[in-house]
């Protein structure tokens, strides 16, 4: 430890234990706030690559039922990976909190942690609820809009769209949250006014 007027050595520039632990701890936040950015986005780009890119076109150019059972299929298949996506985002979120201490009781970390929660519910619904009823219906011959399976399908697919319009905006919610929840520079780190410890040598000599 140096004091005003003291000459510092080699041994005061290396990172103590609590400085290396913070370092590994802010190495690990940053590290999960990226897979789970990454994975939100991989959610939405999924979302709107089949719901507003391709269904329109694959209803449109396609005769039925043939366009019905192959966009069924699509949305099982993504169903699955936004599962998994879904469990990364979780994943990530414990390893955020463990790594936070008490970062993590802010408001923002808390609506990081609901908002990435009700994402994976919303998700889990859409690909073991939604999905699989609107393949049944399909699978019954059902139109929309034409007699009562077409009705019901008509009804499913209202249902599917608005929870996947809230499955987009949370999306971009947990991302900017997980952004502007990372730590920054510790308060007073590189702000110290204590008077800085002379360099050894003779230039260091009082």
């Amino acid at each position: 430890m140096t004091g005003p007027g003291q000459r510092f050595s080699a041994a005061d520039l290396e990172a103590g234990p609590g400085d290396r632990r913070e370092a590994r701890a802010v190495l690990a936040e940053r590290a999960a706030a990226g897979v789970a950015v990454l994975a939100a986005g991989a959610i939405v780009g999924g979302m709107v690559a089949l719901g507003a890119c391709a269904a329109p076109f694959v209803f449109r150019m396609t005769p039925a039922p043939f366009n019905g059972d192959a966009m069924a299929a699509a949305f099982a298949r993504f169903d699955r990976l936004a599962l998994g996506l879904a469990a990364v985002l979780l994943a990530a979120e414990v390893v955020r909190t463990f790594v936070g201490g008490r970062r993590g009781r802010t408001p923002g970390a808390r609506a990081r942690r609901l908002s990435g929660v009700v994402l994976a519910m919303a998700v889990a619904y859409v690909g073991t609820t939604i999905t699989p009823r609107i393949a049944e219906l399909h699978r019954g011959g059902a139109a929309r809009g034409v007699g009562i399976a077409g009705e019901e399908l008509d009804r499913v697919h209202r249902h599917a769209e608005i929870v996947g319009k809230a499955e987009v905006a949370l999306a971009a919610a947990l991302c900017l949250l997980h952004v502007f929840t990372l730590r920054g520079r510790r308060r007073g780190e590189d702000d110290s006014d204590d008077p800085a410890p002379l360099p050894p040598g003779p230039f260091g000599a009082s």
